[in-house]
């Protein structure tokens, strides 16, 4: 934790100095960690318990990503998502749909005409809308509060550009909501920022 915090206080004291640049949106859907869990619990209830655990249906994530360039490398964004699941406990509609919200620094590994390889870290919030009071005080654990904190690492994040300005993305995160996501994106200029930027005559290539 004392190195999250000094991780953000830096952060925060790049951004006051740093040049901020609107650099591209990203739209992305998939699956996540919370419903395997849910499905995980499926078999530890059903198999030990008198109540009844049915995970009836889910629908893939969908996220909105808005990104700004801090430089050549490093940028911010802010994310918001949504899942619905379909769950029900001892034949009483439980709920499990969430929605989610993060702020993500991230690092740019590589670029080349268009491709992009980057890490980022994702420090965020979850709200699960879902009917905690049915569920029955020796399976409380495997359920999440209504409210939850997260921090989590995208290990896998790639784009690639196909023109100026649209491309397609994929992500593989742990410890987050969000586990391997696919989406398109579509960024203001070509190419990573330098400093400073050159929109019109950008060479980074795609």
């Amino acid at each position: 934790m004392k190195i999250l915090a000094l991780a953000i206080a830096l952060i925060i004291g790049y951004l006051g100095q740093a040049q901020i640049h609107n650099r591209l949106l990203q739209l992305n859907t998939g699956i996540t960690n919370e419903q395997f869990d849910f499905r995980n619990a499926t078999t530890a209830i059903n198999d030990t318990s008198q109540y009844k655990y049915e995970y009836v249906s889910w629908s893939p994530s969908i996220s909105y990503t808005h990104e700004f360039a801090l430089g050549s490398v490093l940028s911010m964004s802010g994310k918001v998502g949504f899942q619905y699941q379909n769950l029900f406990y001892n034949h009483t509609h439980y709920g499990g749909a969430f929605t989610y919200a993060s702020f993500n620094p991230r690092i740019t590994v590589f670029y080349r005409r268009g491709f992009e390889y980057y890490i980022k870290l994702a420090v965020g919030i979850s709200i699960f809308m879902h009917k905690d009071d049915v569920i029955h005080k020796e399976h409380e654990r495997y359920f999440p509060e209504r409210v939850n904190f997260f921090t989590g690492v995208t290990l896998g994040g790639f784009n690639y550009f196909l023109s100026d300005h649209w491309g397609i993305n994929a992500e593989f995160s742990i410890w987050s909501p969000e586990m391997l996501t696919f989406g398109v994106n579509y960024r203001f200029f070509r190419g990573i920022p330098q400093e400073p930027i050159d929109y019109e005559n950008n060479e980074e290539g795609f």
